[in-house]
């Protein structure tokens, strides 16, 4: 078995073992899918930003996900909207604001809603504190009674100071509806790992893999 085929049976074990808990589809009732970017995947817009790095997938920006008009329903602790793009401007010349997340904070996202085409997700991130500290990525997901879980996707290091565009993270949430045209509702958690990182995020966006 190669290594595609090995991650993608990962995948689908983890989402078979955590669907047990979930409400296959859109759940009727939990903090996740009280807003219309939860409940509706045929709005969300597509681009291609991150065609300069040979990435031609099409993807939707998490709701707020450009910080240009502050950060509407993100749940913040020990982090703040920032001026400063990130600098490729990959949606306009125009964008103004990112981000921040000091020591040990937390940013998590309006809720999006996903299906079994929204596999990855990506973003762009710098660290202008120590370098030994660390990005951690987590998707947010709900159980039928509610509760909302969570599941670790990534570590994003910090290579240098200057803005770098993250690898493709896998949602795995996706995974949860298993059917064709199902949709669940998901968030995403960023928290700052270590002493003295001082950590801005910018355009985060998801992949619906529609062409």
């Amino acid at each position: 078995m190669n290594n595609w085929l090995k991650r993608r049976a990962l995948l689908v074990t983890a989402a078979v073992t955590l669907t047990t808990a979930l409400v296959p589809g859109s759940a009727s009732a939990g903090v996740l899918v009280n807003t219309e970017s939860a409940k509706n995947c045929t709005t969300q817009v597509l681009e291609q930003p991150f065609k300069r790095w040979l990435d031609y997938a099409n993807y939707t920006l998490v709701p707020g996900g450009n910080f240009e008009s502050g950060t509407p329903a993100w749940t913040l602790s020990k982090a703040k909207v920032v001026s400063g793009n990130e600098t490729f401007y990959v949606r306009s010349r125009k964008d103004s604001r990112s981000l921040s997340l000091g020591a040990s904070g937390v940013a998590t996202s309006r809720p999006v809603c996903v299906g079994l085409e929204h596999t990855t997700m990506r973003f762009f991130a710098r660290n202008s504190g120590l370098l030994t500290s660390t990005l951690a990525v987590e998707v947010l997901f709900e159980t039928s009674l509610g509760a909302v879980l969570s599941l670790p996707i990534g570590v994003v290091p910090s290579l240098n100071k200057k803005w770098q565009v993250t690898l493709p993270l896998p949602v795995i949430a996706n995974l949860l509806p298993l059917l064709p045209n199902q949709k669940t509702a998901i968030a995403f958690r960023f928290r700052a790992v270590g002493l003295l990182g001082n950590w801005q995020i910018d355009d985060v966006f998801v992949d619906p893999r529609r062409r």
